[in-house]
């Protein structure tokens, strides 16, 4: 009996003990939701102070817009090279075009005629289309160079000399000395002579870009030999007629030289006579 007296306090000390805990634990618990539009205006703030989150880049499409210098060939074989160089000269000139070569020869009986033809860059492939229409097509060749770094890179030198020559200009109306105002004036004649050039240079380029340049070459159609005796008569005739042709041109280069051939013919017949006398 007195050793359940002696542990009766202790028993009430540990009890109320636990009780003084579970009250406590019941307060905090209650403290979070008893203003949950305080907690929100907290979580608020804390978003607006905080700083916001970088969006991930988008990566950016090359440009669409390049400079290109278009070149090519055509071959065409055709029964009338004239009318076809007439209207393939029509179509150029139709089209925005230009011409700015051209040639004909004729070999053996054959004729051909070359033409080199600048067409506005977006209707080429109008032109072709046409010129395919004229006789039978040999070949065909189109090639695109992209020259938009050249171009980029031609500008920028234009404009970093353009703002050198401005500022020597400067320079030169506030000189104090003459010593600095030639000094000057040869930097801004040496700079503007570059900026000349490189402006003559982006000029061409330009043009290359606006206007492709063609090569048309038109043949005509090879005529086989026709068989048969009217026709080798008239290719002897023709023989003839060569062979004359041939004799006149030599018979015209030895005609200078006759008065000196017979010179000598004439030394010659001389030199022997006398030596025939001797003996």
């Amino acid at each position: 009996m007195s050793v359940t007296r002696r542990s009766t306090p202790w028993a009430l000390l540990i009890g109320l003990a636990a009780m003084v805990l579970l009250m406590i634990t019941g307060c905090a618990g209650q403290r979070v939701p008893s203003d949950p539009m305080a907690s929100e205006r907290m979580t608020a703030g804390d978003a607006v102070s905080a700083p916001a989150p970088m969006s991930p880049k988008i990566p950016q499409s090359p440009p669409t817009d390049r400079d290109v210098v278009t070149t090519g060939s055509l071959d065409l074989t055709v029964a009338d090279v004239a009318g076809s160089v007439d209207r393939l000269i029509e179509l150029t000139t139709s089209l925005g075009g230009r011409v700015d070569d051209r040639a004909q020869r004729t070999t053996s009986g054959h004729r051909i005629a070359e033409l080199t033809v600048r067409i506005p860059s977006p209707k080429v492939d109008e032109f072709l289309d046409g010129a395919q229409r004229l006789g039978d097509v040999s070949s065909v060749t189109v090639r695109h160079d992209d020259v938009t770094s050249q171009r980029v890179d031609l500008d920028a030198r234009v404009a970093a000399l353009q703002t050198s020559v401005d500022r020597l200009t400067t320079l030169m109306k506030s000189a104090t000395s003459t010593a600095d105002l030639l000094e000057a004036e040869k930097e801004l004649t040496s700079r503007q002579a570059d900026l000349d050039s490189l402006r003559a240079q982006r000029a061409q380029l330009g043009d290359q870009i606006s206007y492709a340049t063609l090569t048309v070459s038109v043949a005509s159609e090879f005529e086989k030999p026709s068989a048969g005796f009217v026709a080798s008569v008239r290719r002897g005739w023709h023989a003839l007629l060569s062979f004359t042709d041939g004799l006149i041109a030599v018979a015209g280069f030895l005609l200078p030289w006759l008065p000196v051939i017979a010179a000598a013919a004439g030394v010659v017949v001389v030199a022997r006579r006398r030596r025939r006398r001797r003996q």
